[in-house]
């Protein structure tokens, strides 16, 4: 481990009344976790494409996110095309 990141941990761990074990521990556990839950989610995604669902384009998200007006409407979902 980084000596850094290694004074890092601790001195979390001694803020929190824990061992820099049980911290790295629990940032491994956290990581894991999100880290399956982005492949179960991308699963998904997958199959829903593959049955049909109606999809976004990303073009259309992209003028959206970029748009001034606050209320800009949500691009409309079309079927795979």
């Amino acid at each position: 481990m980084d000596t850094d990141l290694k004074v890092e941990l601790e001195e979390i761990a001694r803020m929190e009344n824990r061992s820099a074990s049980f911290m790295a521990n629990q940032a491994i556990r956290s990581l894991v976790e999100e880290r399956k839950a982005t492949r179960e989610l991308i699963e998904l995604g997958l199959e829903m494409v593959a049955a049909g669902a109606l999809t976004l384009a990303p073009d259309n998200i992209h003028v959206w996110l970029l748009a001034e007006a606050e209320n800009a409407p949500f691009p409309e979902a079309r079927p795979r095309s």
